[in-house]
């Protein structure tokens, strides 16, 4: 598993940036073995101001798994929170895809069976 974290107009101490990684790198037990050839790449930035909005940090990971690419974003007032809003996100985005896989294989077998007792 390969992690790269950006910060962008955003002065992030080590403390911060283990816990961004502890946090992140969460979803991928999901994966099982993919997780080893999956790419994690986070970019943490200051949030523009937008009206009167007190979220001043802007979370935004993209996870991509042989050619998958699973995104997600979050705007909270501190960085473990838009963390934890990220990490939710993308683990269920990975359930989401790892469903349909599922049930696309399901499908395919259930027609072969229908054509082997027709045929």
């Amino acid at each position: 598993m390969n992690i790269t974290i950006k910060a962008t107009k955003y002065q992030l101490s080590p403390a911060t940036e283990a816990l961004i990684e502890e946090k992140l790198a969460a979803p991928l037990r999901l994966l099982g073995e993919e997780g080893d050839r999956a790419q994690l790449e986070i970019e943490i930035e200051e949030a523009p101001a937008e009206g009167r909005s007190s979220e001043p940090c802007r979370l935004v990971a993209r996870l991509i798994i042989d050619g998958d690419v699973y995104h997600a974003e979050a705007v909270k007032p501190t960085p473990e929170s838009a963390a934890d809003r990220v990490r939710s996100e993308l683990e269920a985005e990975i359930r989401h895809s790892r469903g349909r896989a599922r049930k696309l294989w399901k499908r395919g077998r259930t027609a072969i069976k229908q054509m082997l007792r027709l045929g």
